[in-house]
């Protein structure tokens, strides 16, 4: 159990995560842009999928009320 905890603490770039998780460019760069993520970031694999998450099921535009 400790070594699963230490591994998914372990952080990577987020260029190789990028391409670790095959994401889509245009994903990629409006996940950088909206977390102010630049070249060389490094996360853990968890804080990048949620961040993928997040901008996944963002509204374009901020919706309509």
């Amino acid at each position: 159990m400790a070594k699963k905890e230490i591994q998914s603490q372990e952080h990577f770039s987020i260029e190789t995560l990028k391409e670790k998780n095959r994401t889509p460019d245009a994903v990629y760069q409006g996940m950088c842009a909206a977390n102010g993520w630049q070249r060389g970031k490094m996360v853990s694999q968890e804080e990048y999928r949620q961040a993928h998450q997040r901008f996944l099921n963002t509204i374009i535009g901020g919706g309509r009320k």
